[in-house]
Formats: C-alpha cells, sequence, structure tokens
C-alpha cells in the first residue's frame, strides 16, 4: 500500500465510510512494521497534527480504544501482540491511532494534564447539532428589521434614503450619495444570534466581522468629525484611515461598555462576552480610556489588553493573535484554555446549552479545530483526549470526567 492509498483510508475512517474489507485491510497493514514507518511519515510530512507526548501509558489507552472501536476488529489478538513490541513501536501505534482520529482535520485538541482512561460517555440523538452559519438581522431606528440570510446576494434595499447593498459576497455595504445630508443621525444595529456571523462593511469603508451573539450599533453615515459605534460581543476591525479636508484625522472609536477604544489606523479585536473586555491589537494602534481612571493605555501590536469591569483592573500581555481571531477565518484555536472557556465558544457557535458535573477547571487544551466541523465528531474528537466525557441530550450537553 503507497502513502496516498494509506492517507485515503484514514481519512475514509474518520467519516465512518469505510466497507468491512477496507477496514480488515486497514488494520492488518498498521500491524506491519512497513505500515507502521508508513504511518510515522505521513505524520510527519503530509498531516498537519499536533503530536502526542512520548507517553506510553497514555499511548497504550489510546491504541486500545482505536482498536476496540467496532469498525475496526476485535482487539484480543493485537493487544498481546503489542505487549512484547519494544517501546518504538509504541510511538508508531499511537500515532496511527492519533491519526485514525484527526486525519484531514484542520487541527486537533489535545490535553495539558494526563488522566487514566474510564469508560466513555457519548450519546448523541439522531437529532443533528449544526455548525453557524451567515445569519444576522439589521434592526431600523425605528424598531423594523430585516433577517439578512433571508435577502439574496446583490439586493439593494432603500431605508430612508440610505441605500443597503447585499454583495454578491454577502457582505452589507452603505451608500450614501455625496449631495444626501442626515438632518440628524440615523443608527442601524446589526445583531447576530447564537449559531450566527456576519461581516459588514461600514460607511466610510471600515469593516467588521462580527462573532455569534453579538451586537454592533452604528450611524448611517458618519459625523465629519468622528466615527464612533457601540459593541456588545465580539468583533474584528479593519478600519480605514480618514482625513478631513484641511487634512485633520477623523478618529474611530469603539465604545464597549466601559471601555472606550480610539483607533489610530489599525485593525483589532475586541471580545466583551463577560465581565472582561479583552482587546488585541493586531495591526496598528489603538489608545483605551475606563470612566475610573484618565490614564491612557496604548497598545502595540501582539498586545492583548484585559479589563475586569468588576475589579476596575487592566492588565496587557504579550500575545500570538492567531488565537484570538482565528474564528474569523473559521477555526477555534485555544492556548492552554479551560473546558469552560472552549465549551462557551463551542456553544455559541453551536447554539447549544452547556452544563457540568464536578469541578473541571483542571481541565485544559491547546489546539485548532475547524468551526465547520461535523457536531458529533468534534465531540469524538475532545473525548480522545481521555480527560472529559459528553452526555448529549437535544441540544443540552453535559459535560464530566
Amino acid at each position: 500500500m503507497d502513502r496516498q492509498a494509506l492517507h485515503n483510508l484514514l481519512t475514509k475512517y474518520r467519516a465512518g465510510k469505510l466497507t468491512d474489507e477496507e477496514i480488515r485491510v486497514l488494520k492488518d497493514f498498521l500491524n506491519t512494521p512497513t505500515g507502521q514507518d508508513l504511518v510515522s511519515e505521513l505524520w510527519d510530512k503530509d498531516l498537519e497534527i499536533v503530536p502526542f507526548h512520548d507517553d506510553t501509558t497514555r499511548q497504550d489507552s489510546i491504541f486500545r480504544r482505536i482498536m476496540a472501536d467496532g469498525r475496526v476488529a476485535d482487539t484480543s489478538d493485537v493487544q498481546q501482540e503489542v505487549i512484547h513490541h519494544p517501546r518504538r513501536l509504541w510511538t508508531k501505534v499511537a500515532i496511527a491511532a492519533s491519526i485514525l482520529l484527526a486525519a484531514t482535520a484542520s487541527g486537533v485538541l489535545f490535553l495539558m494534564k494526563h488522566k487514566s482512561p474510564e469508560n466513555e460517555v457519548l450519546r448523541v440523538h439522531k437529532q443533528e447539532i449544526q455548525p453557524g452559519s451567515d445569519k444576522a438581522r439589521i434592526v431600523f431606528d425605528d424598531g423594523s428589521f430585516i433577517e439578512l440570510d433571508e435577502v439574496e446576494d446583490g439586493t439593494v434595499l432603500e431605508n430612508k434614503g440610505v441605500r443597503i447593498v447585499k454583495r454578491d459576497d454577502g457582505t452589507i455595504a452603505y451608500e450614501l450619495g455625496d449631495n444626501q445630508k442626515m438632518q440628524k443621525p440615523i443608527y442601524n444595529t446589526i445583531v447576530t444570534p447564537r449559531g450566527g456571523e456576519y461581516s459588514i462593511m461600514l460607511p466610510d469603508g471600515s469593516r467588521v466581522w462580527m462573532n455569534a451573539a453579538s451586537k454592533l450599533k452604528y450611524p448611517v453615515a458618519f459625523a465629519t468629525d468622528t466615527r464612533e459605534v457601540e459593541l456588545e460581543g465580539e468583533a474584528y476591525f479593519e478600519v480605514v484611515n480618514k482625513n478631513t479636508k484641511t487634512g485633520k484625522r477623523i478618529p474611530f472609536i469603539v465604545h464597549t461598555h466601559e471601555q472606550q477604544l480610539e483607533v489610530l489606523g489599525t485593525s483589532f479585536n475586541i471580545n466583551s462576552y463577560n465581565q472582561n473586555i479583552t482587546t488585541t491589537l493586531v495591526e496598528g494602534a489603538v489608545a483605551l480610556t475606563y470612566p475610573h481612571t484618565r490614564k491612557v493605555q496604548y497598545l502595540k501590536p501582539s498586545q492583548q489588553s484585559n479589563y475586569s469591569q468588576k475589579d476596575k483592573k487592566l492588565s496587557v500581555v504579550k500575545v500570538d493573535p492567531y488565537y484570538t481571531i482565528a474564528w474569523k477565518d473559521g477555526s477555534f484555536a485555544f492556548q492552554n484554555a479551560s473546558i469552560y472557556e472552549v465549551m462557551d465558544d463551542i456553544a455559541r457557535w453551536y447554539n447549544i446549552e452547556v452544563v457540568y458535573e464536578g469541578d473541571l477547571s483542571d481541565v485544559r487544551y491547546s489546539g485548532t479545530i475547524s468551526r465547520f466541523e461535523n457536531f458529533r465528531q468534534l465531540l469524538q474528537i475532545i473525548e480522545w483526549t481521555d480527560l472529559v466525557t459528553f452526555k448529549v441530550d437535544g441540544r443540552r450537553i453535559t459535560v464530566m470526567k
């Protein structure tokens, strides 16, 4: 069997599409030295997967659970054979088992802490839980609204003399004639539900990506001396510079609860889902101010501020922005995140309810995975880490050890 044939079998295995004969062939091949060497080569060169640490106890657990999979075969003969192999084979077999779990995925969640194996609990009802999609509504200043996912691409809407265009790529943009003047500011609000996201082009050309369960209030035409918006939830901004006819810079300001952010030409992410407001700067510079202090906090690229609305405290650290903005590009990305943070993100995107049994504060994850992963497979990938298990009852997910 060559590399491409093995890769194809592993891909079909993960999708649950192997025939009985293909399962037998895959199992037999993975238990040969040639198969183990080829799996190792695939791991190193072809598959973008985070490797497991060299922990033989952990590898033993993964291998036994893979071989106990009803889609593979009976394990009695395999386990006895592996016990007599040297340590190098354990590494090969663990790699093979890991690839069976994660082949073709955009990434894999992996553990920062070991736990002894227990009986796996994963019961998924026939009701399919779908990932989020482009869903949002625009609420006009009179309280009326339109559901954007029900509007065809290329549609032009008129509201009080303002043209709202849904472009062919799904982005919403505003058009206002040069000779048209507003007697007073007119505000629109774009609202994304749980399980929704959307991208909008503001009247000045700045672009905003809205994450699930978020809200952005903005004028349909910015004032000549300032540009101000209000955010709840999470959004990624790419702000364009604007100057007056005299060359004076027109500030762009984002109000997020107690935080005011002034843009100095930049791209950045703001997350305000909880009691903390987390601002991550990707490019440019921003100035942060708060009502309880006159001090201005400036951020540099790759810096992240965290403001506690409860304690009125601000901290700034250096981070890799990738983990903060990966959601915009279709991925969950975690770096030593708690299970609560992981499941909060998943819950908003898949529109599910999550409850916990016991204290899970010691469970932490790092890694990436597609936000468009099949929900059942997403839970299985997390379960294979051997730290938590899930019980699924409709849209209610219970997390337990």
